[in-house]
């Protein structure tokens, strides 16, 4: 059951589990962040590794009004058109709304989920400042919100906070956006992943169909199914047995080899982490399937079953 699903049964709940990350989607900070960037060294591939560099910060606006609100991951939507904004300068003219209230300018973040952003190349996002609410509602926000971004080469953000990748953009790509609103009463900063799906396959969600039993055989039915296996461009992904709202079970770092099929999933954090996590192994991609190869993601809580040696997952 994905979890959109499952975000709109529990409007009606009102809990807020933990997940990982900032809650308000973003980075709080008086300056503008260092970009990250994939790596490669010698074929392997290592989402999301961080390199500081320097270079131009664009500024392009100084007023926004956010009119949209999000109930689920915002990393991979894409609009249908942008507002054609300037890169080069901040934007003409000066902000008339009144000041946001205290209580409110806490809660303002860029998504629910708290974490960066992830986009191809020619996608449009919505990095558009809301108050996040507890737990998975961005409510829209009339405040005065100056966007930025860097490097400013190949891509550009607008005064809504749409942010445009070029189409030529190369996989690998990071651009760091900040919100700087009420001129600098409070300023926020994410970044944008940039990936295809030839560079990396993984990036999105999947769901447990099947297990491969040690020692080979007859694939099997899991004692309780991973409902999400959740990669991101960004170097992260996430394993949830039963998603609810924003709880996630744990969360690791990934690295791949495409052309060897290596595979290695090392946890970092989480609610629950199995003790049994054996996260190096192989990977082959079936169509809309990923098999994962004497890889074990580990046994679900208060699990019976002896560990096997494998997943079979589905987009």
């Amino acid at each position: 059951m994905h979890r959109a699903a499952i975000l709109m049964s529990a409007l009606v709940v009102g809990g807020c589990p933990q997940g990982s990350g900032d809650d308000t989607g973003a980075t709080e900070t008086a300056s503008t962040s260092a970009t990250t960037s994939s790596a490669t060294d010698e074929g392997t591939t290592t989402a999301g590794s961080t390199s500081p560099t320097t270079s131009t910060t664009s500024t392009t606006s100084t007023t926004t009004t956010s009119n949209s609100t999000t109930t689920g991951p915002t990393t991979d939507e894409v609009t249908s058109a942008t507002t054609e904004a300037s890169t080069e300068a901040t934007t003409d003219g000066v902000c008339e709304l009144p000041p946001l209230a205290a209580e409110v300018l806490m809660t303002l973040g860029f998504n629910v989920f708290g974490q960066a952003y992830e986009g191809k190349p020619g996608d449009v996002l919505d990095l558009s400042v809301g108050a996040i609410e507890c737990c998975y509602i961005k409510q829209p926000v009339e405040a005065c919100v100056a966007y930025s971004i860097s490097p400013v080469e190949g891509a550009s953000i607008d005064a809504a906070g749409q942010l445009t990748i070029a189409p030529d953009v190369a996989p690998g790509a990071t651009f760091t956006v900040t919100a700087d609103v009420e001129d600098g009463a409070k300023v926020l900063t994410t970044d944008v992943f940039v990936y295809t799906p030839e560079s990396n396959p993984f990036v999105g969600l999947w769901h447990e169909v099947a297990q491969l039993p040690c020692g080979g055989g007859v694939e099997v039915a899991p004692e309780v199914a991973i409902q999400e296996l959740w990669f991101r461009a960004s170097g992260e992904v996430r394993v949830t047995w039963l998603p609810f709202e924003i709880y996630f079970d744990y969360w690791s770092d990934y690295t791949y080899d495409l052309p060897t099929g290596e595979l290695e999933i090392v946890p970092s954090g989480g609610n629950y982490v199995p003790a049994d996590v054996d996260g190096a192994g192989t990977f082959k991609l079936e169509g809309q399937q990923l098999v994962l190869e004497d890889l074990w993601l580990g046994s679900p809580q208060n699990g019976m079953k002896p560990a096997n040696c494998g997943h079979r997952f589905e987009r």
